[in-house]
């Protein structure tokens, strides 16, 4: 294991919980991101990054949709 990797154990498994559950609630809303997974550029600079992937346009608006709609509602809570 090289020294970064040993230094950074922790931050990647903090990513691939944030990554797991990313991928939770985007199946709840019936959507997926093929390339969502951690960034193996990372290894190189000792930052862990979540690489949240290639999609298509449609993919991106249902996620926009999603978070306005979450906004939204979060609003309508806290009035």
């Amino acid at each position: 294991m090289t020294r970064i990797r040993s230094l950074t154990i922790e931050a990647r498994q903090e990513a691939r919980e944030a990554i797991a559950e990313l991928r939770a609630v985007l199946a709840r809303a019936g959507i997926q991101l093929p390339s969502l997974g951690e960034d193996w550029q990372g290894s190189f600079t000792g930052a862990v990054l979540v690489e949240l992937g290639r999609a298509r346009p449609a993919v991106v608006r249902e996620i926009t949709q999603l978070l306005h709609e979450a906004l939204a509602a979060r609003a309508e809570q806290g009035s």
